[in-house]
């Protein structure tokens, strides 16, 4: 038996004005530096402003995300106490927003517990927005998501049916800028899992 979850899509040119409607008081952005350096993050942030909430970010996620670097993002959303987590970029940054949110509703678990057989009992803190920047993963829609641990070098596949993203905001025009290099990558990446089925 096959069980499938999916985010409230909101796609098209403007999406991203999406962000301007939300409800809340404040919102935590996870990226990783280059987006940052782009002026992304500022971009976001602003319509998040306009929607009245206080805006903070993380902007430290690594090509691969480690454990580690998603352990220090919870920690400080836990300080911020945000009620919306925006996970801003490709599959990397995407996938750290879904772990960090996971530990920042439940830090009594240890990352390798979570699991497809594991009742979370999250997204009572915050809800998850997933705005992708390139075409390949498909992390906006998924529950899936992998880690490693800095320490030992273990790849870890975490997931859970509650980690889909609430909403995913799929703006075509953010991948328009995108290095040729990337944007054939990811590509392919799209391609392979479609052939994957």
């Amino acid at each position: 038996m096959w069980f499938f979850d999916c985010p409230e899509i909101v796609y098209g040119e403007d999406a991203l004005s999406q962000l301007e409607e939300l409800n809340g008081e404040r919102a935590f952005i996870v990226t990783d530096p280059v987006l940052h350096e782009l002026g992304f993050t500022a971009r976001i942030a602003a319509l998040l402003t306009t929607a009245g909430l206080e805006v903070t970010h993380f902007s430290e996620v690594e090509p691969e995300p480690s454990l580690q670097t998603v352990q220090r993002g919870a920690e400080q959303m836990r300080g911020f106490k945000p009620d919306w987590i925006v996970g801003l970029g490709g599959g990397s940054a995407m996938d750290a927003a879904k772990a960090m949110w996971v530990l920042y509703e439940r830090p009594d678990l240890q990352p390798d517990e979570i699991s497809p057989m594991m009742e979370l009992n999250i997204g009572k803190l915050a809800k998850l927005i997933a705005i992708p920047t390139t075409a390949g993963t498909g992390s906006e829609a998924t529950w899936a998501t992998v880690l490693t641990d800095k320490s030992d070098g273990r790849k870890l596949a975490l997931g859970s049916r509650e980690t889909v993203p609430t909403i995913a905001i799929v703006d075509p025009a953010l991948t328009l800028d995108l290095p040729a290099r990337v944007t054939a990558d990811t590509g392919l990446d799209a391609l392979t899992h479609a052939i994957e089925g």
